[in-house]
């Protein structure tokens, strides 16, 4: 009787043990509360308990710099409240998945998982993504951002994507949203586990992006929050299995924010319906008197082939929507309205990678030939005012 009896308390205790190691977060500090000191409410990673830079080399010169972002009350940092609302606590982490005026910038923040996960065996990852509402070092969305699970400690040179790298997961539409985005997974250990690293292992070429809103320095930032690993019995039954299946969700999750959370996908267009340019100011660059009323033009880029992306206006109307700039020169037709401002604008899609966005333009109106450029930025377009 007694050794039943202590038989059947020691199964009980293994089975309690078993069940709680499989609903156990295998990630440390997964809601980044867990902080060394309490600075105004932006730290870099080092900040954060467990957490790491997967660049170990500081180096003098730029180099990525994942961010501790937190809620200071006794200490606010001005701002940062309108930006981000955490989704649960105080803290995120944040990071940066492109960068314009830095070719190939990345940022990777790394830890240590609490166990090892063995080979052959199925986990479960969860994790809380957001953009944020404007926040400085926004302004544009990409795909890209993934979850890589390692054998090996990643490392970072500089600033460079770690192209090797093959995460179980990444973004493969670009992302934008306000609120907090649910993304979660499942996935069979390859190899012996040790390490989750967070950020886009792809490079400039393969990541797309979207323009959102206007910021002097464009970049692609994204929050993290409330992350979660766990252990998928290898003996759940099949019912249970099924409802793994598909093995890779993304879903929205309602939160308390001024505006409902908003996903892009590149299904969507990659340029807004209608571009305006009088959101921003409009300088007049160079003028040209002509006799004529027809005029032929050309639009080539002179300088260095960086990647300016442009949309060229006629009196208030498209001519040419979301193009790329090169050596060829493309050739349309405009005509010269009495009372309209007969203005040729430039309006900026990006800095391409030789700030600001140059193009050169060809003119002939009757016997008159002129070859002007335009300049234009994502502060301001550039225009070339014809007069008769």
């Amino acid at each position: 009787m007694t050794k039943n009896f202590i038989k059947h308390l020691l199964f009980t205790c293994i089975s309690l043990l078993s069940i709680s190691s499989y609903g156990q977060n295998l990630i440390p500090n997964p809601s980044f509360e867990d902080y060394h000191e309490a600075t105004r409410g932006h730290a870099h990673l080092d900040n954060l308990k467990e957490w790491y830079n997967t660049n170990q080399n500081k180096p003098k010169t730029l180099y990525g710099t994942p961010d501790h972002m937190f809620i200071n009350e006794n200490q606010p940092l001005n701002g940062i409240k309108d930006n981000f609302s955490p989704r649960t606590g105080q803290s995120v982490l944040g990071v940066i998945t492109y960068m314009q005026r830095v070719v190939n910038y990345r940022e990777y923040a790394s830890i240590k998982l609490s166990k090892v996960l063995r080979k052959g065996e199925k986990y479960q990852f969860t994790a809380y993504i957001s953009s944020g509402n404007k926040v400085a070092y926004g302004g544009i969305a990409t795909n890209g951002l993934g979850f890589a699970f390692t054998n090996e400690k990643l490392k970072q040179n500089i600033y460079e994507p770690l192209l090797s790298v093959s995460p179980q997961y990444q973004l493969e539409d670009i992302f934008y949203a306000t609120g907090w985005t649910k993304v979660t997974f499942s996935f069979v250990a390859e190899e012996a586990i040790k390490y989750l690293t967070i950020g886009n292992f792809k490079d400039d070429l393969q990541t797309d992006l979207k323009y959102i809103n206007y910021d002097i320095d464009p970049q692609c930032y994204i929050y993290v929050d409330d992350l979660s690993l766990v252990h998928i019995p290898s003996d759940t039954p099949p019912e249970e299995e099924k409802k793994q299946e598909p093995e890779i969700v993304v879903e929205q999750q309602e939160v308390e924010v001024d505006e409902e959370p908003e996903k892009v996908t590149e299904e969507q267009p990659k340029v807004p319906e209608t571009l305006v340019y009088e959101d921003r100011p409009v300088e007049n660059q160079s003028s040209i008197y002509i006799t004529t009323y027809s005029i032929t033009l050309q639009i080539w880029d002179d300088k260095t082939i960086d990647g300016d992306i442009v949309s060229i206006f006629w009196n208030g109307e498209h001519i040419i929507e979301y193009y790329e700039l090169t050596a060829k020169k493309k050739k349309f037709k405009v005509t010269y309205e009495p009372g309209k401002e007969n203005r040729l604008i430039l309006y900026a899609h990006n800095l391409g990678k030789v700030p600001p966005n140059t193009m050169a333009v060809g003119i002939k109106a009757g016997k008159k030939k002129r070859e002007l450029k335009i300049k234009s930025d994502l502060g301001k377009c550039g225009a070339i005012q014809f007069k008769r």
